[in-house]
């Protein structure tokens, strides 16, 4: 970021909620829901990434972190990267979000809209990601770079 702001970049911020992985359970991650769907390439490529027993931790601990701000998991980090990230509007930063049908699209708009996250529920989710980072997928490129390297 401080290399994009000293050239004056915008960044837009992609896949918010982790390609769905922020807004699954972790059972539904576990049973291979949507796009965790192992019999498709794709599902393996994001079983690989997420599938990881810290991660799936967090994920509980996301979902307790939602309820408490009193929102959709999905929200949550909606509104954390648009708010509570480095991402700085007023520099032309954005997000780039998806839906799978109109009225997904308009909650997930109305969503961002309520603003930034309570402090306590922003502590709680930097310092989540604290514990984690060391074993977060860095993209899907280095994910399926190791995935050929592993032989599968």
């Amino acid at each position: 970021m401080p290399t994009l702001r000293a050239l004056n970049i915008s960044f837009y911020a992609y896949s918010p909620i982790a390609g769905g992985f922020l807004a699954k359970t972790k059972q539904q991650v576990l049973d291979g829901v949507g796009r965790f769907n192992q019999t498709l390439e794709v599902g393996k490529t994001y079983s690989l990434m997420y599938s990881k027993p810290t991660l799936l931790h967090a994920l509980s601990e996301w979902e307790e972190i939602a309820e408490d701000a009193g929102c959709p998991k999905a929200e949550l980090a909606y509104r954390w990267v648009s708010y509570n990230s480095a991402l700085k509007a007023e520099l032309g930063d954005a997000i780039v979000i998806g839906a799978v049908n109109p009225d997904q699209l308009r909650g997930t708009l109305e969503g961002i809209r309520k603003g930034p996250l309570h402090h306590d529920i922003a502590k709680r989710i930097d310092d989540m990601w604290e514990n984690i980072k060391h074993e977060a997928p860095l993209d899907n490129y280095h994910i399926d770079a190791q995935w050929s390297n592993d032989g599968r």
